[in-house]
């Protein structure tokens, strides 16, 4: 018999008038209060968050020169991209724009965990709790973010379901969204397949129950669904097309890392896993012929994973942002809040353990139940990745959200019997302490080093470049080639006027990339005096003792002794060809 949802609940009965004003009332209050912790978190955060290179400034620079490049294979995240496309029509510079996609997905997504648990059937105080927990904890800030957008959409899918009574419409949506979140997630297009085939399961048995097929709403549930997974597919690609063999590359290169930390070898995992791979393997291509090749480093290599994945997915969700434990450092009023909202989680945990058998009446709630298989299609994926990969924490971040929703979904239905007044005391208090408790970020990662930026390495180098003045020398159309070891100065610069040399590229001598890819620009950097490609060849060593003898002029960034080197104007050749390397 299907269980009434708890009162309190977004899909109880039609309720009073009165009561559903109140009820509209207290959603208002949390959302306003959820916003308002978010902008004291969150506001002036490019005074104390450095840029983030690599990976995160290869999808802004794709979302930045989309206008005329074109959109990146379905397994490099093109949603990810447009998204970036979107936010640079509000945020044309590169470094607001940087500061202000990470804003504006904290906020979304938090408003959306909250909206998607209240919509599932968690209470509001309960709710608050788990999108708080979320907000103030260290998943929505770690890097790269294309996984929070991921959870936005899911979320969004989610909301949308939960209006949805039909099992086939609900899993129609859910299928939907796991298929966009692919398109940021390619990991996710497995837990899509999976939730189409449960679609289909709910569309077939309903068809043959009711001794007839494909009429009326269950046609065009059918028929909508497969034309927006066609027009999908055929719009921005396959996730699991994988045609430079990203997934075997992701794998090299985290295997590499383990190994070189259990062997302390003197390779650079992310930039030379390949020696590493077949010096373990031998010449492999794909993640199944290193299982073959060599079943004992693999299993170790899983191993290791499995060990630390409980680790690792606890604590995303104990920290908070900017390294903030609860059980190091000062006790500011930082550490203090943190340390409430998971006293909280504690006593909601001891609450369901005492309730323990109103267990199986809550779980047979139809939402609970909706929210159990959601969760089990996104660890599908998940575990995939943090198993076969490492449980890094960008895969963990919709695994920790879902698991909190279920866990406020649970606390919900269990302690349904809660006095109201303690309700009452017990959300004044969690407002209160969101209110006065919230640290912002910029201000505490400022003042960790005596008020001195020194976290914002990049963004101090992007701006002393940037006051060089070179983009105005450059000749309409044409861009400077420049050769760094960090990988991302020119999304910050501006891809229009700059173009990364890929320094990375294999077998190719320092001299080679100088000639080849006519390098007008180096950034004499540590990291780059340290890159293994270049430690030990000889041309580079002679270029770092005189670049004048390359026809170089160097030009003093900073006090930390970096400096850009510039070739001289008799020798600059921009490519005019540079915006079609992209």
């Amino acid at each position: 018999m299907r269980q009434p949802p708890p009162p309190g609940t977004s899909l109880e009965a039609p309720k009073p008038p009165a009561r559903a004003r109140l009820s509209w009332l207290v959603d208002a209050g949390c959302l306003a209060l959820l916003i308002v912790t978010s902008w004291k978190l969150l506001h002036g955060l490019e005074r104390g968050v450095d840029l983030t290179m690599w990976d995160e400034a290869d999808y802004l620079r794709r979302g930045l020169t989309l206008s005329w490049s074109h959109l990146p294979a379905a397994e490099w995240g093109p949603l990810y991209s447009l998204w970036y496309t979107a936010l640079s029509r509000l945020w044309p510079e590169p470094i607001a724009l940087h500061s202000a996609n990470l804003q504006v997905l904290c906020v979304l997504t938090s408003v959306g965990a909250y909206v998607f648990m209240r919509r599932m059937g968690a209470r509001p105080l309960l709710a608050l709790l788990g999108a708080a927990v979320y907000l103030l904890s260290a998943a929505p800030h770690v890097t790269p973010r294309p996984t929070l957008l991921a959870l936005l959409v899911l979320e969004l899918a989610l909301v949308v379901a939960s209006f949805l009574e039909s099992r086939e419409e609900f899993w129609a949506v859910i299928a939907t969204g796991l298929l966009v979140a692919s398109f940021a997630r390619p990991e996710f297009f497995l837990a899509f397949l999976l939730a189409s085939a449960l679609f289909l399961g709910w569309l077939v048995r309903g068809a043959v129950r009711e001794h007839h097929t494909w009429r009326g709403r269950r046609w065009t549930v059918a028929t909508g669904f497969a034309l927006g997974v066609v027009l999908l597919l055929q719009g921005l690609g396959n996730p699991f097309g994988d045609t430079k063999n990203r997934r075997f590359y992701a794998f090299c290169q985290h295997f590499a890392y383990q190994y070189v930390q259990h062997t302390h070898g003197p390779e650079d995992p992310w930039n030379q896993c390949p020696r590493v791979i077949r010096s373990v393997f031998g010449e492999v291509d794909s993640v199944g012929a290193a299982l073959r090749a060599n079943p004992e480093a693999f299993l170790w290599h899983v191993g290791t994973n499995v060990k630390s994945f409980a680790d690792a997915s606890l604590e995303l969700f104990a920290q908070g942002p900017g390294d903030l434990s609860a059980t190091r450092g000062p006790w500011d009023l930082a550490r203090v809040e943190r340390v409430l909202l998971l006293a909280a989680l504690g006593v909601l945990g001891a609450g369901l353990l005492w309730r323990w058998r109103r267990w199986r009446s809550a779980l047979a709630e139809p939402r609970v139940q909706r929210m159990l298989w959601v969760l089990a299609l996104v660890e599908v994926p998940t575990l995939l990745s943090a198993l076969l990969l490492m449980p890094r924490k960008h895969y963990l971040i919709i695994q920790g959200v879902f698991v909190l929703a279920l866990f406020m979904l649970l606390g919900s239905q269990v302690d349904a019997a809660a006095p109201r007044h303690v309700r009452r005391a017990v959300g004044g208090l969690l407002a209160l302490g969101l209110a006065l408790l919230t640290p912002n970020l910029a201000e505490r990662l400022s003042t960790e080093t005596g008020g001195a930026p020194a976290r914002q390495v990049h963004l101090q180098r992007v701006r002393a470049i940037e006051a060089l003045g070179l983009v105005e020398q450059l000749p309409p159309g044409e861009q400077l080639p420049l050769l760094e070891a960090e990988g991302g100065y020119d999304a910050y610069l501006g891809p229009r006027s700059y173009y990364a040399v890929l320094h990375h590229t294999p077998g190719v001598s320092f001299d080679e990339l100088l000639r080849e890819h006519k390098v007008a620009a180096i950034l004499l950097t540590d990291e780059l005096r340290r890159y293994p490609r270049f430690r030990d060849d000889p041309l580079f060593q002679s270029f770092m003792a005189n670049p004048e003898d390359f026809g170089f002029t160097l030009l003093p960034l900073g006090a930390r002794g970096e400096a850009l080197a510039l070739l001289s104007p008799g020798h600059v050749e921009p490519s005019r060809t540079g915006l079609g390397r992209r």
